[in-house]
């Protein structure tokens, strides 16, 4: 083998080849295994990719002279593109960019260095070419990248690619040295069977690997689909989801109760439109309308229901990126969302009933004495309007409201006579009153999903410096959504006509909260109250 390697360093170009037929057709296979190889990398990266062309390449330049070598690759390179173009593969700059390193590199390379090593061989001359081919090569290719460590990524796959393609390029002329057609064809056979079945694997990787991170993030979009506590918030989540930073919304479009009427809901409104505002067939589960129009919006529309009464809106250029999602993917996608909306549907309807009952437990214990009817309702009112300032998310919100409502809840058990006598109360007649958030708070423990409303009810007559009660927790220890709650009861209580004292207005409420801020009151909140009292005036309407 050394000695054949030697012959064959030493022949370089003149290298003998059975017939001079023999000449062309070895160009033009090598050329066509060049273009092919290229066209289709064994593995492909935004990055990186690795193609068996640069074996053709490096034998086509070592077997034969210069220019026509120059003119095969060229060519080569050429075909490889359109075939890239045509089988819409990717990395196409840089697949251009190395073609032109390679072809300038081999074809003008040896040329130059000949004239600085007379007499030293062309074969010779090619060899020491390529080092400087892998150093531009690398250079171009890290120019590209986005960042340093991509960059180093590339430096080592490259230096890895030509380690590895060169042995198979001394055996494709080894090959053809010893049985020239014959060589070529086996050669030729083998390294594109290699290049299919390589491609194969890689695009299977490529695809179990877009699968398993497709369904991952699926799963995470129906954990935060599900926590959604309105239709809007999950548009919203759906709306970063599918469109991110690009320009357009998801939207969905749903039957209303009146015949023929569509209900289009966003992620901050909702809107009836007509029969005749809705233009454009409705998909059914699974399809696609890729130019929907509903009112002011059109876009690609996904339907989700067999009975064509839910769809996807999605505006914006990712609908079409979602048209081309694998079919696995889709379906995936299709039963995610519309099991997830039937979630959120039956959750707000459930929501909004337990509301409805909360109110009116809430009107219940208001009743019990005169002077705090509507309270509950005045205080979950401010602790929104506190809460919004604050920048809660809907979630919290949601808690908040509820919390707020039922703060008085366990006035239930408190008999009317001590809620509404006037002047002071006894030791035990205070202690009686003052159990009311423990009973509150006992009422609520036992529905599923209330416990932090239960805490909030438990501790919202806590005081920041821990005199409050029942607990005696101080600071951060109280939850700051009871904390919100405390100052919008106290503030309602002043500002209200009690048994125990005259009412009195906003603006000496307001001073004798700040009084108390960072004693008993949180001073942010207590400063959002005041925002709030100037800004948001028809929240006391």
């Amino acid at each position: 083998m050394t000695a054949m390697l030697g012959d064959l360093l030493a022949a370089g170009t003149a290298a003998w080849l059975p017939d001079g037929s023999d000449t062309l057709f070895l160009m033009v296979m090598m050329a066509l295994g060049a273009a092919v190889t290229g066209a289709l990398p064994v593995f492909s990266s935004p990055i990186f990719e690795f193609s068996l062309n640069r074996v053709f390449l490096f034998a086509m330049f070592f077997f034969f002279p210069a220019l026509p070598s120059f003119l095969f690759a060229a060519s080569s390179f050429a075909a490889g593109a359109l075939l890239r173009m045509a089988l819409r593969q990717g990395n196409l700059l840089r697949y251009t960019i190395s073609g032109a390193a390679i072809v300038l590199v081999l074809g003008l390379g040896p040329e130059l260095l000949g004239e600085l090593t007379q007499g030293t061989q062309r074969s010779v001359l090619l060899i020491y070419a390529i080092p400087l081919l892998l150093l531009l090569e690398t250079t171009l290719n890290c120019l590209l990248c986005g960042d340093r460590g991509e960059a180093v990524t590339v430096s080592g796959r490259m230096l890895i690619l030509y380690i590895s393609t060169l042995p198979l390029a001394l055996m494709l002329v080894i090959l053809i040295y010893q049985s020239g057609r014959l060589g070529m064809a086996v050669g030729l056979t083998g390294f594109l069977g290699f290049s299919f079945i390589g491609r194969s694997i890689s695009r299977k990787h490529d695809w179990n690997t877009l699968r398993i991170s497709e369904i991952s993030d699926q799963d995470r979009l129906a954990t935060r689909l599900m926590e959604s506590s309105s239709y809007g918030a999950f548009l919203d989540v759906l709306t970063r989801y599918l469109v991110g930073k690009a320009d357009g919304e998801a939207l969905a479009l749903t039957r209303s109760s009146a015949e023929d009427g569509w209900v289009l809901m966003s992620s901050h409104d909702n809107r009836v439109l007509e029969k005749d505002e809705v233009r454009g067939g409705i998909p059914g589960r699974g399809e696609f309308n890729p130019d929907l129009r509903a009112g002011s919006h059109r876009g690609v529309a996904l339907g989700l229901s067999d009975d064509r009464e839910l769809v996807l809106l999605l505006t914006g250029p990712e609908g079409k990126a979602l048209m081309k999602k694998p079919p696995g993917l889709l379906e995936n996608m299709v039963l995610l969302l519309a099991h997830t909306w039937e979630a959120v549907g039956h959750s707000v309807r459930s929501e909004r009933s337990f509301l409805a009952a909360a109110v009116m437990l809430a009107r219940l214990a208001d009743s019990k004495d005169d002077y705090t009817h509507g309270h509950s309702l005045r205080v979950a009112n401010l602790s929104c309007a506190l809460g919004r300032r604050l920048g809660l998310s809907p979630a919290r919100m949601q808690t908040l409201r509820v919390a707020a409502i039922l703060h008085d809840i366990g006035k239930l058990a408190i008999p009317a006579s001590i809620l509404t006598k006037r002047g002071l109360l006894t030791r035990r007649e205070r202690e009686i009153v003052e159990a009311h958030s423990m009973e509150g708070a006992k009422i609520v423990s036992g529905l599923s999903g209330y416990e932090e409303v239960a805490r909030i009810i438990m501790s919202h007559h806590e005081r920041l410096d821990g005199t409050g009660y029942p607990d005696g927790l101080s600071g951060e220890d109280i939850p700051f959504l009871a904390r919100i709650v405390a100052v919008a009861d106290t503030f309602d209580a002043i500002t209200s006509d009690r048994s125990y004292h005259s009412i009195s207005g906003s603006g000496k409420a307001l001073d004798s909260i700040k009084a108390e801020s960072g004693d008993r009151f949180d001073w942010r909140i207590v400063e959002t109250l005041e925002q709030v009292l100037i800004e948001d005036r028809e929240v006391m309407a």
